[in-house]
């Protein structure tokens, strides 16, 4: 079998396993990424929260000031209607969050997928490489290149000095 077929299948295998290995490495940022969008998501809903009781209170100072019951009435009205706007806007926030993380959680799982099939691959390959290196050594030892000097003037695979097509033990004369 020929050398450089067996530096072929083992540089085929390795690839394949170091692409497998990079794809790891990816899905694991898309991975933490995607928790991070979570996060995100959560710490922007907080402040949203916050954001919407601050302009409540804004909201109950200007009605007091002007004499208005704050918990009555168009105010408190008004007042509920914000808390429930900005609760949505806080799930809002969560949602998209997690749409966000849903595609890191989508792209990590590809990335997976991409490394186990290039080490599949680097395994197909490398056995390729390494049949076509014995199909060649097949080849050169048929035609007599590897065990007399050429010309199929050697033995072949059965040891015989001369082709089966030729020797009267396999060929019919009709």
């Amino acid at each position: 079998m020929c050398v450089s077929s067996l530096f072929n299948a083992q540089a085929s295998y390795n690839q394949g396993k170091y692409l497998d290995k990079v794809a790891k490495v990816n899905a694991g940022i898309s991975d933490r990424a995607a928790a991070d969008a979570i996060e995100r998501g959560d710490l922007q809903a907080d402040q949203q929260r916050d954001y919407t009781q601050q302009v409540i209170g804004s909201q109950r100072s200007a009605y007091a000031a002007n004499g208005i019951d704050v918990n009555t009435g168009s105010a408190g009205i008004v007042q509920n209607d914000t808390a429930a706007l900005g609760e949505l806007d806080a799930l809002t926030i969560i949602n998209n969050a997690a749409r966000e993380a849903y595609g890191y959680k989508v792209q990590a799982m590809d990335q997976r997928q991409q490394g186990k099939l290039a080490k599949y691959q680097g395994k197909m390959n490398a056995i390729g490489s390494i049949l076509g290196g014995m199909e060649q050594a097949a080849t050169m030892a048929m035609s007599g290149g590897m065990m007399g000097g050429g010309g199929g003037s050697g033995p072949n695979l059965q040891g015989q000095a001369r082709p089966l097509n030729n020797n009267p033990a396999f060929v019919r004369n009709y």
